[in-house]
C-alpha cells in the first residue's frame, strides 16, 4: 500500500490483506445484510407548482437594519388547521455566510471556521401570547416527475429559505422572521395567520398519568405496533405510496425508518468493489489528506492499489448507487461534464501492458461492476490521471442521449501497479456551453459528507413523512450512524486523528467539541425540516450505541436538550441532571439504542439523564439477555418471547414507556432470519400469539425485524395487526388506573395476559391454548382443547358485568358473543372457557362498552 506523510489513514488497526472476495458473492453478502438506513418514498406533485397553487404572498417590511441579512419575498401557505403545516418560504440576500446549511455562530469549537453560516428562524406567538421559536431550512427546488416508473427528481439550482411549523392551538396567531449573519441580524414586520379547529390528534408525547404508555396531545391513546420499513417503502412515489396505503389498511402504523445515510458517510452513495462490508457499516474509505500547497486537511475518498494488488483496507474500485433506487435524475438528450478533484501520488503502471492508459478515471456502467479497476470495464467518461501536487482533476463529456437517470458511476485506479487517489469531489453538471455550467447532479458530490446536507435525499424525506401523513403511519427515525468513519477520522479536540478515534462518535459527552457541534447542525435541520411532522413518533439518537458507555449516556441526553429547548433558542442548563421543561408545540420524543443489555438503573431511569423521553430495548431471541433456557422456549412460542422481554423490562420500574426497537425469532444461538424455517408457518401464528400478547402488563411496545416473516410472496400476515388494533380501540390505558390482571386459572393448558382497572370496572384478556404455537402447528402437532376457570379479584361484590368474547382471528376483530357475568361476595368474577383450541380475547366493564375520547380539550 502506498504511504505519504501528509495522509492520515488511521486504519492501522484494520489494514489487513485480503485476497479474493469479489464479484457477486460479497454483492449478495450486502444486499442480505444491509440494513435500510433511507426510505424515500415520492409523490409527483412539483414543489415549485404546490407553492404557486397555495401560496399568499405576503412580501415583508423588514426593520430597520443598517446591516445584515435582509429577508424578502415571504409567502405562505396561509391559514391552516390545528396541526396541519404552515409553510412559509422567503429569500435572504446580503448575507456573509458561505455555508447555508451552518448555524451563525462567532466562536465554534477548535477545527471549525467562525461566522461562515447563518442563523434563520421565525418566532411564532399563540393566542394567549406564548412565543415559540422554528428554525427555519435552505433548500433546493427540484422537478418532480415520474419517469420509468420511478422519481424523477431534477436540481433546478434555485434556492429558498422555508419555515415549517404545526399550529397546536385554533385561534390567531402571528409570526416574524430573523435572520443572523457576521454581518448583523434583521427581523421582518409581523405577520398574522388563523389555526381552525380539527379533528387531528397532534403529536406523540408520554402519557402523564402512566408513563407506560404513550399519547396523542388530544389526550388519546397511542396503540402502536410495526416493524422496521423495508427497502420498497423506500422506492418511487407511485409504489412507495401504495406500500404506505397498505400498512394502512392493515391499521400498522408503527414502523422504524433509518436516515442515517442522508448525514455522514455511512451508507453512502459510493461503495467499495471488494472490501465492502465492515461489520457494521459498509467501508466508506474516509481519510483525511493533508494538502501542503493551502495548509489544509481535507477529507477524502482513498482508492488504493498495491503491488499485491488489491488488498487492504481501501479499495482499488468504488462504484455509486449500489442502493438500488438512488440514481441521479438527469435530462434526455444533453451534454453533461463530468470532473473528479483528487489528488494522486506513487501512481505507476501499466500493470497489463497490452493497454498503454493507466490511473484514476471515472466511468459508466448500468452493471455491478465491482473490478472497475481493470481495464475494459465500464464506458470511459474522463481521461487518466496521475500523481500530482496538492488537488487537480481529470474531466470529460458525455451526452445523455434518451436517459433519464445516470447509469451507475465508477472510479478505477485502471491499470496500476501501484499508488493511490484521494477523491475530494466528483461533478455531474450541464454544459451550457461558453463555459456555463448548470446546476449539480450528483446526490453527494463532496466527499466532506460532515459539511452538508444532500439535498435530493431530503426533498425525498419530504415525500416519506407525507406519505406516512396520509397513512396515519408514525415514523421512529433513526438519524446517525456511530459507525460512520468519519467520527472516527475525527480527534475530540478537533483536529484530524493521527489514528481512529474509535469513540469518536460519542465526543466529549456534554462538551460541544468539532464533532458535537456538527452534530447538532444536522439535528437543528431535522427539526427545520420535518420537526413539524405530528407523523414523526421520536428521533433515535443511533442505531445500536455502546450500552456500557457514560459518555453515550451523557450525548443522548444532551440531545434530548437540543431537541426540546436548544433547538428552540431555550437554554435548559449545563451537566447532570438539568431538565428541559419547554413544551414546544412541534417537540419530538428522543431515545437511543444498545448493541445489547437493558441498562436501566444506569441509564434509563438515572437522575443524571432526564432529557431521555422513553426506553429502546434490542434482543433477538439470540441476542436477549434472558437465560439460555428460556431463550430456548421463545424460539417456538412467539407469545413467550414478547411476555418474557416485557415483563422484565417492566419489573425495572423505569417510569417511562419502552420499545423493543429491533427484534426477531431465530435460534438461541445463531442471528438468522431463515434458521427456524418460519416460512412454514403460511397461517401466521407466530405473528397472531406475538401480537395478542402484547395485551399484557408490560405495555412494551414492538417493532418487528424481518419482514419477510411477516409477509412476502407466499403469505402476508399484515392483517394481524387490524385485529387487535380494532380490540384496542377505546380502551383508555394512557389515563392510568390499569394493572395486570392478577388473577388465577384453574387450568395449566391456559395463557392467560391482560389488564384490569376494577375501580372503573374494566378488564381486557387475552386467553391461549398454551400449545397453540406457531411450532406446533407447522409440524402437525396434535393440541387438545383446553378448558379451565379464570378468577379475577378486585371488582365491586355483587356488582354485573358485560363480557365480550371477541373472535381473535377474524380480520378486522369481531366481537363472537356477549354475556353477563355478576362479582361474588368477594368481588372476583369468574369467567369460564370451554374446549379452547387456539385462543380469544376476552373484554369486560360495566355499563357501556368503553368507546374512543371525544371532544378532548387539548393539553396546553
Amino acid at each position: 500500500m502506498s504511504h505519504h506523510s501528509g495522509v492520515v489513514d488511521g486504519r492501522t488497526d484494520n489494514c489487513v490483506t485480503r485476497q479474493g472476495g469479489q464479484a457477486a458473492s460479497q454483492v449478495g453478502c450486502i444486499r442480505q445484510q444491509r440494513r435500510v438506513r433511507v426510505a424515500l418514498s415520492r409523490r409527483t406533485v412539483p414543489l415549485v407548482v404546490l407553492l404557486a397553487l397555495l401560496a399568499v404572498s405576503i412580501t415583508a417590511s423588514p426593520r430597520e437594519a443598517a446591516a445584515g441579512p435582509q429577508i424578502t419575498a415571504v409567502q405562505s401557505t396561509g391559514s391552516v388547521s390545528q396541526f396541519d403545516k404552515l409553510e412559509i418560504s422567503f429569500q435572504v440576500t446580503g448575507s456573509t455566510a458561505t455555508r447555508m446549511q451552518w448555524p451563525y455562530d462567532p466562536a465554534p469549537p477548535n477545527g471549525l471556521p467562525a461566522g461562515v453560516g447563518i442563523t434563520v428562524k421565525a418566532v411564532f406567538t399563540d393566542p394567549d401570547g406564548r412565543q415559540f421559536e422554528q428554525p427555519a431550512f435552505y433548500s433546493e427546488q427540484f422537478l418532480d416527475e415520474i419517469r420509468n416508473g420511478r422519481d424523477w427528481h431534477l436540481p433546478t439550482g434555485n434556492f429558498t429559505w422555508k419555515v415549517r411549523f404545526s399550529p397546536n392551538r385554533a385561534g390567531a396567531w402571528s409570526y416574524k422572521i430573523v435572520a443572523a449573519d457576521a454581518g448583523g441580524t434583521s427581523e421582518t414586520s409581523t405577520y398574522t395567520f388563523t389555526v381552525t379547529a380539527s379533528t387531528k390528534k397532534g403529536f406523540v408525547r408520554v402519557s402523564p398519568a402512566d408513563a407506560r404508555y404513550f399519547e396523542f396531545d388530544d389526550g388519546t391513546p397511542f396503540n402502536g405496533a410495526g416493524f422496521e420499513l423495508p427497502d420498497f417503502l423506500g422506492s418511487p412515489s407511485t409504489r412507495g405510496a401504495t406500500e404506505y396505503s397498505n400498512l394502512a389498511a392493515n391499521a400498522v402504523n408503527f414502523v422504524r425508518v433509518w436516515i442515517s445515510s442522508m448525514y455522514g458517510s455511512a451508507w453512502s452513495t459510493w461503495i467499495g468493489g471488494r472490501n465492502q462490508y465492515g461489520g457494521n457499516v459498509p467501508i466508506a474509505g474516509m481519510a483525511p489528506f493533508y494538502d501542503s500547497t493551502n495548509g489544509q486537511t481535507t477529507l477524502t475518498m482513498k482508492l488504493d492499489y498495491s503491488t499485491a494488488g488489491d488488498t487492504g483496507w481501501f479499495d482499488a474500485c468504488r462504484m455509486e448507487l449500489w442502493w438500488d433506487d438512488q440514481a441521479e435524475s438527469i435530462k434526455p438528450n444533453t451534454t453533461y461534464r463530468i470532473r473528479v478533484n483528487y489528488h494522486g501520488e506513487g501512481i505507476t503502471g501499466p500493470r497489463n501492458t497490452s493497454y498503454a492508459n493507466y490511473g484514476l478515471i471515472a466511468k459508466l456502467d448500468g452493471d455491478w461492476t465491482p473490478n472497475c479497476h481493470e481495464p475494459g470495464t465500464g464506458i470511459p467518461i474522463t481521461g487518466y490521471g496521475g500523481n500530482n501536487s496538492g488537488f487537480s482533476h481529470i474531466e470529460g463529456s458525455w451526452h445523455s442521449g434518451t436517459r433519464n437517470f445516470l447509469p451507475r458511476m465508477l472510479l478505477g485506479l485502471e491499470n496500476v501497479v501501484q499508488g493511490a487517489a484521494y477523491v475530494q469531489s466528483v461533478s455531474l453538471r450541464e454544459d451550457l456551453g461558453n463555459g456555463n455550467l448548470g446546476p449539480e447532479m450528483m446526490l453527494e458530490p463532496s466527499m466532506e459528507h460532515h459539511l452538508y446536507v444532500p439535498e435530493e435525499k431530503a426533498y425525498s424525506l419530504d415525500k416519506v413523512i407525507e406519505n406516512a401523513e396520509r397513512a396515519g403511519v408514525y415514523l421512529k427515525l433513526v438519524i446517525m450512524e456511530k459507525d460512520d468513519e468519519i467520527y472516527n477520522k475525527m480527534a475530540d479536540d478537533g483536529s484530524w486523528a493521527t489514528t481512529d478515534n474509535r469513540d469518536g462518535f460519542y465526543g466529549l459527552g456534554r462538551t460541544v467539541n468539532k464533532t458535537r457541534w456538527l452534530q447538532q447542525m444536522w439535528w437543528r435541520y431535522l427539526q427545520a425540516r420535518w420537526g413539524y411532522s405530528s407523523n414523526i413518533h421520536s428521533w433515535e439518537l443511533t442505531n445500536e450505541g455502546d450500552p456500557a458507555s457514560t459518555t453515550h449516556y451523557e450525548m443522548t441526553d444532551e440531545f434530548g436538550k437540543f431537541m426540546h429547548c436548544r433547538v428552540f433558542g431555550i437554554e435548559p442548563g449545563a451537566g447532570d441532571g438539568a431538565a428541559c421543561s419547554l413544551r414546544h408545540p412541534n417537540a419530538h420524543l428522543v431515545t437511543t439504542s444498545f448493541w445489547h443489555s437493558f441498562p436501566a438503573a444506569e441509564f434509563w431511569m438515572n437522575t443524571r439523564y432526564p432529557n431521555v423521553d422513553y426506553a429502546d430495548v434490542h434482543a433477538y431471541v439470540s441476542t436477549s439477555f434472558a437465560p439460555l433456557a428460556e431463550r430456548q422456549l421463545m424460539q417456538w412460542d412467539a407469545g413467550y418471547y414478547h411476555l418474557w422481554h416485557s415483563q422484565r423490562v417492566a419489573s425495572a420500574l423505569i417510569g417511562k414507556p419502552v420499545v423493543r426497537g429491533e427484534g426477531g425469532l431465530d435460534a438461541p444461538d445463531q442471528q438468522s432470519e431463515t434458521v427456524l424455517g418460519i416460512s412454514r408457518d403460511t397461517a401466521g401464528v407466530w405473528l397472531h400469539n406475538f401480537l395478542w400478547s402484547a395485551l399484557d402488563a408490560g405495555a412494551m411496545y414492538e417493532t418487528y425485524w424481518w419482514t419477510s416473516h411477516i409477509w412476502n410472496s407466499n403469505y402476508d400476515h399484515r392483517g394481524e395487526y387490524k385485529a387487535v388494533r380494532a380490540f384496542l380501540d377505546g380502551l383508555p390505558l394512557n389515563k392510568g388506573g390499569y394493572v395486570d390482571w392478577g388473577g388465577s386459572v384453574t387450568s395449566g393448558s391456559l395463557r392467560v395476559v391482560g389488564q384490569k382497572n376494577a375501580s372503573a370496572g374494566s378488564m381486557h384478556l387475552w386467553v391461549q391454548n398454551r400449545q397453540h404455537t406457531w411450532k406446533n402447528v407447522v409440524d402437525g402437532v396434535g393440541i387438545a382443547p383446553a378448558s379451565g376457570d379464570i378468577v379475577v379479584p378486585g371488582f365491586r361484590p355483587g356488582t354485573s358485568y358485560t363480557v365480550q368474547r371477541w373472535d381473535t382471528y377474524a380480520a378486522s376483530g369481531r366481537i363472537a358473543s356477549t354475556e353477563s357475568v355478576v362479582a361474588d361476595s368477594s368481588g372476583s368474577v369468574r369467567l369460564t372457557i370451554a374446549s379452547l383450541q387456539t385462543d380469544l380475547a376476552l373484554k369486560l366493564f360495566s355499563g357501556l362498552a368503553p368507546r374512543p375520547p371525544t371532544n378532548v380539550t387539548i393539553k396546553k
